[in-house]
């Protein structure tokens, strides 16, 4: 396979954790997303359709929930990555292209799926919004810009094709 069998395009934000290298726990920028709420949600609270807590200032995974949360009756609202999937509110955006994605398009979407739920399991907030196939492209909005971005990083590294990034920073 060659360098340039299958283009990326990522949108994402620029900041790294100290150091240079993104941390494993994973930051949502509160300040520019509308859809995070400057005053907090009672705790704990959990989300009407995937059932995400929100306990001690953020959203858990429901299988990470702590047990004293899940004994806790919890006030029932949307969490945030909900509302902007309801919306269709992107902020990650990838584009994939190139005559490989032809051949193993359905490899790549499961590739995609998985790298979702890994990310959704650390943050709930992170998640894949929509994945539409138009003629020899792959357009996938996600609710975060970070999880965009390493969209971008699993696919480079999985096939090795050229990856363009362009921040948001930059428009």
């Amino acid at each position: 396979m060659t360098k340039k069998a299958l283009k990326l395009k990522a949108g994402t934000e620029k900041t790294k954790a100290a150091g240079g290298r993104i941390g494993m726990r994973k930051r949502i920028n509160t300040a520019t997303d509308p859809y995070l709420l400057k005053e907090a949600y009672p705790d704990p609270s959990e989300c009407k359709k995937c059932r995400s807590v929100f306990h001690k200032k953020k959203w858990i995974h429901a299988d990470n929930a702590p047990k004293r949360a899940e004994a806790l009756e919890k006030k029932k609202v949307l969490c945030p990555a909900c509302l902007k999937i309801k919306e269709k509110y992107a902020e990650g955006f990838v584009t994939l292209q190139g005559e490989f994605l032809v051949e193993h398009k359905d490899e790549i979407i499961s590739l995609i799926r998985n790298k979702e739920e890994i990310a959704s399991r650390l943050n709930p907030l992170e998640r894949v919004i929509d994945i539409k196939a138009k003629k020899g492209t792959i357009e996938i909005t996600t609710t975060t810009e970070k999880l965009a971005e390493r969209i971008g990083q699993i696919l480079n590294k999985a096939y090795r094709g050229s990856v363009d990034y362009k921040w948001s920073s930059d428009t």
